[in-house]
């Protein structure tokens, strides 16, 4: 008799959403385990002032759920949460979620070939197939500044906005400035005090061109879905045409365009030196703001480039030995990107270890299956990143995941892994193809393991990543019947 298989998939944002749709589509019976208590992920999670997509709603928004009433062309964090929430609900995964529950421990068992899901509480499971969907954006990076201990204020991460009091004429310490920090910030800084934003390396910002959808738009978009995938095809096509060479004429356009915003945004010669970076565009991730640099320009807004050394009870100090005194302070630091799946601890074929495996730097086949780990699934994995919508990305990987249930379930096979050789020739391709982007320039970004492997890019566009996917052969598995015989087709 065929089996099919049980399949857990950890997180329930925007992978995990995805993976869902595909999984009750096709009737798998399957559970969604997410540690907040709903669906929506990283939207969910950040609830800062001015949060929002950096990415076209309708082009960060699924393809089989189009949305006519986006309201403006970069919708907020609101917005976007009430969107991923109702497609959840149109598909009915409500009833396989597990909210409030954060899972700590995966565990293969080679003779049975399940996987034991342990959660944070000690509860266990056993699953056939584990599908990773946590992302790489879900671990706040909260530098080690000494004595932050001591300070009496206010001490919070972006992602982890403090809501229960507001900033209305205080003290604020922004520490960061990069992809939260160009919307918070302008957000926050006219009900302050006064804005310390504390930078350590200039980040390019170019101008956002934005409108907004006017209600005839919307009536338009919902009579005729071609209107709006005309916008949606328009942004696939714009990312499409990314080049990510250092050098390349793109690169230097895009360079010269935010040079051109920053001259036009900030006369004063001193604060523009300070604000001008000595790498190109795409080194660190791209921004584009129009509130940034007049944000900069307020009076209670001061640029602060000495690096703090340290936090003292009244607020922080910078190398040059000034202190800053202050009531709140805001890491705005962003993630541990780098550090795929750190919070899991996955053991797989013959008791490996993920974080041993990955040590220095993780890597996976087309970002989403990893040799030694049977059965197991990352969604927005090692080299998905950087290169159009994850939305787009997303619904690839997870579309790749359900065929290769689909042919587990065919063959009546129990386990199935991507071939070590196939693995490892495709990421030296990848590592290859990066040599000489913008990613490899002047400056330090989330993009880098410690190792300086880059493991978050993809090289190509999103278009070739998913024809890749697309074209994944059977060969480049292994595959195991379920009477305990291994071999290649």
């Amino acid at each position: 008799m065929t089996l099919s298989p049980a399949v857990a998939v950890i997180g329930a944002g925007p992978g995990g959403i995805a993976m869902g749709v595909q999984l009750a589509a096709a009737g798998y019976d399957f559970t969604i385990f997410e540690r907040s208590a709903g669906f929506g992920g990283t939207w969910r999670n950040n609830t800062y002032p001015g949060a929002a997509c950096d990415v076209p709603s309708h082009f960060y928004s699924f393809s089989f759920a189009l949305n006519p009433y986006w309201s403006k062309t970069f919708a907020g964090q609101p917005e976007i949460m009430a969107y991923l929430e109702g497609v959840a609900g149109d598909h009915g995964l409500g009833r396989h979620l597990r909210s409030d529950t954060a899972v700590v421990a995966l565990d293969w068992d080679g003779d049975e070939h399940r996987w034991t899901v342990t959660t944070a509480a000690g509860e266990q499971s056993r699953f056939d197939v584990v599908v990773s969907a946590v992302g790489m954006l879900d671990v706040p990076n909260i530098p080690d500044i000494p004595g932050a201990e001591q300070f009496t204020g206010r001490l919070f991460h972006s992602a982890r906005w403090d809501h229960s009091r507001s900033l209305a004429g205080e003290r604020v310490g922004a520490i960061g400035t990069g992809a939260s920090a160009i919307q918070y910030i302008p957000a926050i800084a006219p009900e302050t005090e006064h804005l310390t934003v504390f930078q350590r390396t200039p980040t390019w910002v170019a101008p956002r061109i934005e409108e907004r959808f006017t209600a005839e738009q919307h009536d338009a978009f919902a009579r005729d879905p071609e209107l709006a995938l005309h916008l949606r095809q328009k942004a696939f096509e714009d990312y499409e045409l990314a080049n990510f060479d250092a050098d390349s004429p793109l690169t230097e356009h895009l360079t010269k365009t935010s040079q051109k915003h920053l001259m036009a945004g900030i006369p004063d010669p001193e604060l523009r030196a300070k604000l001008t970076p000595d790498y190109p565009v795409g080194c660190k991730r791209p921004l584009s703001s129009m509130t940034w640099f007049p944000t900069l320009m307020r009076t209670n807004v001061t640029v602060e480039t000495s690096p703090i050394v340290e936090f003292t009870t009244g607020g922080v100090r910078t190398a040059d030995g000034a202190e800053h005194l202050l009531d709140t302070v805001i890491y705005g630091t962003g993630f541990k990107a780098a550090d795929y799946l750190a919070g899991l601890d996955v053991c797989g074929a013959g008791g490996r270890r993920l974080r041993d495996d990955w040590s220095d730097g993780a890597e996976a086949y087309l970002g989403t299956v990893v040799p030694g780990y049977p059965n197991f699934f990352t969604l927005y994995g090692p080299n998905t990143n950087g290169v159009t919508s994850m939305i787009y990305i997303l619904e690839a990987q997870a579309e790749f995941v359900r065929r290769t249930l689909d042919e587990m379930v065919e063959q009546d096979a129990a386990a199935v892994e991507i071939r070590r050789d196939v693995h490892d020739a495709y990421n030296t391709e990848i590592q290859d193809a990066l040599v000489g982007t913008v990613w490899q320039a002047n400056c330090n970004n989330y993009f880098r393991h410690v190792s300086g492997k880059i493991v978050t890019q993809f090289p190509y566009s999103g278009k070739v990543f998913a024809e890749r996917l697309a074209r994944a052969e059977s060969s480049d598995f292994v595959w195991t019947s379920r009477a305990g015989a291994g071999g290649r087709r």
